[in-house]
């Protein structure tokens, strides 16, 4: 019988990202559609919150934050 080839247990924490990153942006659109669904108010306020928390990412700066709020930006578009 072959031996088995270690696992590769570099890969473990990217991939615990990956689930982390993925599960994040599926509350994150469903609490969307929720919000958009009580009421035009809350759909507004929602789009204020999250266009300051772009801003937010702006002042923070570093290329991570960059990206935050570019992705953050680009969500606000989809809202419209």
């Amino acid at each position: 019988m072959p031996a088995q080839p270690a696992p590769d247990l570099t890969a473990v924490p990217a991939v615990a990202l990956e689930i982390d990153v993925q599960t994040a942006l599926a509350l994150s659109r469903a609490t969307s559609r929720a919000v958009i669904a009580i009421s035009p108010k809350a759909h507004r306020a929602m789009m204020d919150a999250i266009g300051l928390e772009a801003a937010a990412q702006d002042v923070q700066g570093g290329p991570v934050a960059e990206l935050v709020a570019t992705l953050l930006r680009g969500h606000l578009d989809q809202l419209k």
